[in-house]
Protein backbone atom coordinates (compact mmCIF):
# COMPACT_ATOMS: atom_id res chain seq x y z
CA UNK A 1 0.00 0.00 0.00
CA UNK A 2 1.38 3.40 -0.99
CA UNK A 3 1.86 5.51 2.12
CA UNK A 4 1.52 8.88 0.35
CA UNK A 5 -1.16 9.15 -2.33
CA UNK A 6 -1.99 11.97 -4.74
CA UNK A 7 -5.67 12.15 -5.67
CA UNK A 8 -6.91 14.21 -8.62
CA UNK A 9 -10.47 15.47 -8.72
CA UNK A 10 -9.83 18.10 -11.39
CA UNK A 11 -6.85 19.65 -13.17
CA UNK A 12 -6.70 22.52 -10.71
CA UNK A 13 -6.97 20.54 -7.45
CA UNK A 14 -4.85 17.76 -5.92
CA UNK A 15 -5.18 16.05 -2.54
CA UNK A 16 -2.13 14.51 -0.89
CA UNK A 17 -3.17 11.69 1.45
CA UNK A 18 -1.00 10.41 4.30
CA UNK A 19 -2.03 6.79 3.93
CA UNK A 20 -1.23 4.48 6.86
CA UNK A 21 -4.65 4.43 8.50
CA UNK A 22 -3.92 1.27 10.49
CA UNK A 23 -1.03 3.14 12.18
CA UNK A 24 -2.94 6.43 12.48
CA UNK A 25 -0.67 7.68 9.69
CA UNK A 26 2.45 7.50 11.86
CA UNK A 27 5.27 8.87 9.73
CA UNK A 28 8.08 6.68 8.47
CA UNK A 29 11.30 7.74 6.81
CA UNK A 30 9.87 6.45 3.54
CA UNK A 31 6.81 8.66 3.97
CA UNK A 32 8.98 11.74 4.43
CA UNK A 33 10.79 10.88 1.19
CA UNK A 34 7.52 10.25 -0.64
CA UNK A 35 6.02 13.48 0.66
CA UNK A 36 9.02 15.44 -0.59
CA UNK A 37 8.75 13.77 -3.99
CA UNK A 38 4.98 14.37 -4.18
CA UNK A 39 5.32 18.09 -3.57
CA UNK A 40 8.25 18.45 -5.96
CA UNK A 41 6.07 16.82 -8.61
CA UNK A 42 3.05 19.02 -7.86
CA UNK A 43 5.22 22.14 -7.81
CA UNK A 44 5.91 21.66 -11.53
CA UNK A 45 2.25 21.47 -12.59
CA UNK A 46 1.22 24.77 -14.12
CA UNK A 47 -2.52 24.05 -14.21
CA UNK A 48 -2.66 23.22 -10.53
CA UNK A 49 -4.26 25.88 -8.31
CA UNK A 50 -4.66 24.28 -4.86
CA UNK A 51 -3.32 21.33 -2.85
CA UNK A 52 -5.09 19.73 0.12
CA UNK A 53 -3.12 17.63 2.61
CA UNK A 54 -5.01 15.19 4.83
CA UNK A 55 -4.73 11.85 6.57
CA UNK A 56 -6.59 8.63 5.83
CA UNK A 57 -8.86 6.89 8.31
CA UNK A 58 -9.86 9.76 10.58
CA UNK A 59 -6.43 10.99 11.73
CA UNK A 60 -4.08 13.52 10.18
CA UNK A 61 -0.86 11.95 11.53
CA UNK A 62 0.10 10.55 14.93
CA UNK A 63 3.72 11.69 14.76
CA UNK A 64 6.76 9.57 14.00
CA UNK A 65 6.67 5.79 13.79
CA UNK A 66 8.86 5.04 16.81
CA UNK A 67 9.33 1.45 15.65
CA UNK A 68 11.94 2.76 13.21
CA UNK A 69 13.98 4.68 15.77
CA UNK A 70 16.16 1.84 17.14
CA UNK A 71 17.51 1.11 13.67
CA UNK A 72 17.17 4.42 11.77
CA UNK A 73 17.85 6.94 14.56
CA UNK A 74 20.33 5.04 16.73
CA UNK A 75 23.19 7.54 16.31
CA UNK A 76 23.64 11.27 15.82
CA UNK A 77 24.67 10.66 12.21
CA UNK A 78 21.54 8.62 11.54
CA UNK A 79 19.36 11.20 13.28
CA UNK A 80 20.87 13.93 11.10
CA UNK A 81 20.19 11.96 7.92
CA UNK A 82 16.62 11.29 9.06
CA UNK A 83 16.21 14.98 9.90
CA UNK A 84 17.46 16.05 6.50
CA UNK A 85 14.70 14.06 4.82
CA UNK A 86 12.14 15.64 7.16
CA UNK A 87 13.40 19.14 6.40
CA UNK A 88 13.39 18.47 2.67
CA UNK A 89 9.71 17.45 2.81
CA UNK A 90 8.69 20.30 5.11
CA UNK A 91 10.51 22.82 2.92
CA UNK A 92 8.89 21.42 -0.22
CA UNK A 93 5.46 21.98 1.34
CA UNK A 94 6.27 25.42 2.73
CA UNK A 95 7.88 26.70 -0.47
CA UNK A 96 5.31 25.22 -2.86
CA UNK A 97 4.04 27.97 -5.16
CA UNK A 98 0.49 26.59 -5.10
CA UNK A 99 -1.82 27.40 -2.16
CA UNK A 100 -2.02 24.55 0.36
CA UNK A 101 -4.66 23.57 2.91
CA UNK A 102 -4.26 21.07 5.75
CA UNK A 103 -7.60 19.36 6.47
CA UNK A 104 -7.16 18.00 9.99
CA UNK A 105 -9.09 15.27 11.75
CA UNK A 106 -8.17 13.27 14.83
CA UNK A 107 -4.53 13.27 15.89
CA UNK A 108 -2.18 15.91 14.50
CA UNK A 109 0.96 15.27 16.52
CA UNK A 110 4.72 15.73 16.23
CA UNK A 111 5.82 15.54 12.62
CA UNK A 112 2.16 15.53 11.59
CA UNK A 113 1.70 18.92 13.24
CA UNK A 114 4.83 20.16 11.50
CA UNK A 115 3.39 19.12 8.13
CA UNK A 116 0.15 20.94 8.90
CA UNK A 117 2.01 24.06 9.99
CA UNK A 118 3.85 24.18 6.68
CA UNK A 119 0.52 24.51 4.87
CA UNK A 120 -0.91 27.96 4.16
CA UNK A 121 -4.31 27.30 5.73
CA UNK A 122 -5.18 24.81 8.48
CA UNK A 123 -8.80 23.77 8.98
CA UNK A 124 -9.55 21.34 11.79
CA UNK A 125 -12.50 19.32 12.99
CA UNK A 126 -13.61 20.24 16.53
CA UNK A 127 -12.50 16.88 17.98
CA UNK A 128 -8.97 16.99 16.55
CA UNK A 129 -5.97 17.01 18.92
CA UNK A 130 -2.54 18.62 18.72
CA UNK A 131 0.82 18.32 20.41
CA UNK A 132 4.56 17.66 20.19
CA UNK A 133 5.16 15.16 23.02
CA UNK A 134 8.75 14.34 22.09
CA UNK A 135 9.98 14.91 25.66
CA UNK A 136 8.30 11.61 26.52
CA UNK A 137 10.83 9.70 24.40
CA UNK A 138 13.82 11.89 25.19
CA UNK A 139 14.37 13.25 21.68
CA UNK A 140 14.98 16.90 20.84
CA UNK A 141 13.68 18.94 17.93
CA UNK A 142 16.70 20.05 15.88
CA UNK A 143 17.39 23.15 13.86
CA UNK A 144 16.05 24.46 11.61
CA UNK A 145 12.68 22.89 12.51
CA UNK A 146 12.75 24.45 15.97
CA UNK A 147 13.58 27.89 14.61
CA UNK A 148 10.89 27.77 11.93
CA UNK A 149 8.14 26.70 14.33
CA UNK A 150 9.24 29.13 17.05
CA UNK A 151 9.10 31.96 14.55
CA UNK A 152 5.61 30.90 13.49
CA UNK A 153 4.07 30.25 16.90
CA UNK A 154 6.19 32.27 19.32
CA UNK A 155 8.55 31.03 22.01
CA UNK A 156 5.89 30.72 24.73
CA UNK A 157 3.64 28.48 22.66
CA UNK A 158 6.56 26.35 21.49
CA UNK A 159 7.78 25.85 25.04
CA UNK A 160 4.27 24.96 26.17
CA UNK A 161 4.14 22.28 23.48
CA UNK A 162 7.66 20.95 24.07
CA UNK A 163 8.08 21.17 27.85
CA UNK A 164 4.68 19.85 28.93
CA UNK A 165 4.15 17.42 26.06
CA UNK A 166 0.37 17.56 26.32
CA UNK A 167 -2.24 16.90 23.68
CA UNK A 168 -4.47 19.94 23.21
CA UNK A 169 -7.93 20.31 21.73
CA UNK A 170 -8.79 22.29 18.61
CA UNK A 171 -9.95 25.32 20.59
CA UNK A 172 -6.53 25.57 22.30
CA UNK A 173 -4.79 25.14 18.95
CA UNK A 174 -6.84 27.91 17.38
CA UNK A 175 -6.18 30.31 20.28
CA UNK A 176 -2.44 29.71 20.06
CA UNK A 177 -2.12 30.19 16.31
CA UNK A 178 -1.76 26.56 15.24
CA UNK A 179 -4.96 26.73 13.19
CA UNK A 180 -6.57 29.07 10.71
CA UNK A 181 -9.91 28.04 12.16
CA UNK A 182 -11.91 25.22 13.69
CA UNK A 183 -14.45 23.95 11.15
CA UNK A 184 -17.79 22.80 12.55
CA UNK A 185 -18.40 20.97 9.26
CA UNK A 186 -14.90 20.20 7.95
CA UNK A 187 -15.89 18.97 4.49
CA UNK A 188 -18.22 21.88 3.84
CA UNK A 189 -15.76 24.51 5.02
CA UNK A 190 -12.90 22.83 3.17
CA UNK A 191 -14.92 22.90 -0.05
CA UNK A 192 -15.71 26.59 0.47
CA UNK A 193 -12.06 27.45 1.11
CA UNK A 194 -10.98 25.57 -2.00
CA UNK A 195 -13.62 27.43 -4.01
CA UNK A 196 -12.36 30.80 -2.80
CA UNK A 197 -8.78 29.91 -3.70
CA UNK A 198 -9.72 28.54 -7.12
CA UNK A 199 -11.73 31.67 -7.79
CA UNK A 200 -8.71 33.90 -7.24
CA UNK A 201 -5.77 34.81 -9.43
CA UNK A 202 -2.92 32.27 -9.40
CA UNK A 203 -0.49 35.10 -10.11
CA UNK A 204 -1.74 36.92 -7.03
CA UNK A 205 -1.57 33.77 -4.89
CA UNK A 206 1.99 32.98 -5.98
CA UNK A 207 3.11 36.53 -5.30
CA UNK A 208 1.59 36.63 -1.82
CA UNK A 209 2.97 33.22 -0.91
CA UNK A 210 6.48 34.15 -2.01
CA UNK A 211 6.67 37.55 -0.35
CA UNK A 212 5.02 36.67 2.94
CA UNK A 213 7.64 33.92 3.12
CA UNK A 214 10.40 36.41 2.39
CA UNK A 215 9.00 38.89 4.91
CA UNK A 216 9.39 36.33 7.69
CA UNK A 217 12.85 35.20 6.58
CA UNK A 218 15.21 36.71 9.14
CA UNK A 219 18.28 35.66 7.17
CA UNK A 220 17.56 37.63 4.02
CA UNK A 221 16.33 41.20 3.69
CA UNK A 222 14.41 42.31 0.62
CA UNK A 223 16.62 43.95 -1.97
CA UNK A 224 15.48 46.60 -4.52
CA UNK A 225 14.88 43.94 -7.18
CA UNK A 226 12.48 42.12 -4.84
CA UNK A 227 10.55 45.32 -4.23
CA UNK A 228 10.41 46.07 -7.94
CA UNK A 229 9.07 42.61 -8.71
CA UNK A 230 6.20 43.29 -6.32
CA UNK A 231 4.70 45.60 -8.95
CA UNK A 232 4.98 43.32 -11.97
CA UNK A 233 1.56 41.74 -11.35
CA UNK A 234 0.00 44.66 -13.25
CA UNK A 235 1.71 43.38 -16.41
CA UNK A 236 0.10 39.93 -16.25
CA UNK A 237 -2.88 38.42 -18.04
CA UNK A 238 -4.48 37.71 -14.66
CA UNK A 239 -4.48 41.42 -13.86
CA UNK A 240 -5.95 42.40 -17.23
CA UNK A 241 -8.66 39.74 -16.86
CA UNK A 242 -9.43 40.77 -13.29
CA UNK A 243 -9.86 44.43 -14.22
CA UNK A 244 -11.90 43.61 -17.32
CA UNK A 245 -14.20 41.30 -15.34
CA UNK A 246 -14.70 43.99 -12.70
CA UNK A 247 -15.91 46.51 -15.26
CA UNK A 248 -17.94 43.88 -17.12
CA UNK A 249 -19.54 42.80 -13.82
CA UNK A 250 -18.73 39.15 -14.41
CA UNK A 251 -16.73 36.42 -12.68
CA UNK A 252 -13.09 36.53 -13.82
CA UNK A 253 -11.50 33.55 -15.57
CA UNK A 254 -7.86 33.78 -14.58
CA UNK A 255 -5.38 32.12 -16.97
CA UNK A 256 -2.68 32.02 -14.29
CA UNK A 257 -0.22 34.05 -16.38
Amino acid sequence: MTSVLIERTQDTLATVHLNRPDKRNALTLGMWRDLDQAFRQLEQEDRLRCIVVRGAGGNFAAGADLAEFPTLRASAAQAETYGQHMIAALTAICDCRHPTIAAIEGLCVGGGLEIALMCDLRLAAPDSRFGIPIQKVGVAMPYPELAILTQMLGRSTMLALLLEGQLHDAAWAERHGLLTRVATDLESELSAAIGRILGGSPVSHRHHKHYTRRASDLLRALDPADVQRSYTAVETADYREGIAAFFDRRTPKFPGE
